[in-house]
């Protein structure tokens, strides 16, 4: 199969996609099946310029090489080319533009094939607060975590609302924002302090979320999705001492141990992970975040629909344990996308009869 990859992009993690693109590049260039070639590759820069380089049987260049030899084309163009290509498209966008439901929609829309996946899933995906409350209505089992939402164009309300019902430590977050990008934490809340915050994350986000700090342990669960399958990965708990993840503890690799987690709490989570991977139609793969505390209470963090895809990082650490690398998930999204595609057909007919 031939494919093309995109990916850079205009969000935080930008620096995280030219990583995944490197580490994809240099896993398929020493892949030993031929059943896979890169025809095409797509960056998308920070301030949203748009290259393309064209390979004849090459071999994948890095970041640093491929923008010396790239062609530059509007963004607007994107669409007409991706269409024009024809190729299946592996996309490594993060956040803005890649898990927000913009390039979902674009693809949909034009008709062209891909691992981007459902666009309502990915703008589930990107809203933090929205996510929260859908995937503790799907699992009762799961603890709600005591949150408010406060939006930048209603503040006083919001300020009022958190100062009211929460109190002791809590975590800030920006509320669309990926790669824990600005995320804090505070032993005690304060008028003063979310008045702060919101004024550092106003340039980058319309809300945020104020939550209780809960104390834990966290874990992180990986799946793949063979058409309507999904199995869960080796359940991974992470090792962070400092109790907090945050944006400076993620740029670092991120200690995980697959041996001491619990037979029961591996079956808890990894039902939980499968109901809301399902629920939220989840394309080929994806991550779901949760903390556990001394009661063994769940409490659900988030689900990436675009797990990071480095060397280094967790769900490529899960895929190893399971004994899969990348090549066997560029392969089962294509079959997936083939699948979904041959539906979407069927379903255009029939609809088409009823008029």
């Amino acid at each position: 199969m031939q494919l093309a990859i995109i990916y850079g992009g205009r969000s935080v993690e930008h620096d995280v996609s030219i990583a995944m693109y490197n580490h994809m590049a240099d896993v398929l260039n020493d892949a030993s099946d031929a059943d896979i070639s890169t025809a095409r590759i797509y960056y998308i820069s920070r301030s949203g310029g748009l290259f393309r380089l064209a390979l004849d049987l090459d071999r994948l260049p890095r970041h640093d090489e491929f923008a010396n030899r790239a062609e530059m084309h509007p963004l607007a163009s994107l669409a007409h080319l991706l269409k024009s290509d024809g190729l299946f498209v592996f996309s490594l966008l993060l956040g803005q533009d890649g898990e927000d439901g913009q390039i979902q929609a674009l693809a949909q829309f034009h008709d062209i094939p891909g691992s981007f996946g459902d666009k309502t899933a990915a703008m589930l995906s990107a809203d933090k607060y929205l996510q929260g409350v859908v995937a503790n209505r799907l699992c009762p089992e799961l603890t709600p975590i005591p949150t408010v939402h406060v939006s930048q164009g209603n503040l006083d309300a919001g300020i009022t609302e958190a100062l009211r019902h929460l109190a002791g430590p809590c975590v800030f977050k920006p509320n669309t924002l990926g790669g824990s990008f600005l995320t804090e934490w505070t032993d005690k809340l304060s008028e003063e302090g979310l008045r702060s915050y919101s004024e550092r994350i106003a340039p980058y986000d319309a809300s945020f979320l104020v939550q209780q700090r809960i104390v834990g342990t966290e874990y992180t669960c990986g799946v793949l999705i063979n058409r309507h399958e999904i199995m869960p990965l080796p359940i991974a708990r992470i090792n962070n001492p400092s109790g907090f993840l945050g944006y400076d503890q993620k740029k670092r690799e991120v200690p995980v141990d697959f041996h001491d987690v619990e037979e029961m709490l591996q079956t808890r989570i990894a039902s939980i992970s499968m109901k809301i991977a399902r629920d939220f139609r989840l394309h080929t793969f994806g991550r779901l975040d949760f903390i556990v505390d001394e009661q063994q209470r769940v409490y659900f963090f988030e689900v990436n629909v675009v797990p990071g895809l480095t060397a280094r990082s967790m769900f490529t650490k899960m895929l190893a344990k399971a004994g899969f690398d990348l090549c066997h998930v560029i392969r089962l999204a294509a079959s997936n996308e083939a699948h979904e595609r041959r539906r979407e057909e069927i379903r255009k007919i029939e609809t088409s009869r009823i008029c």
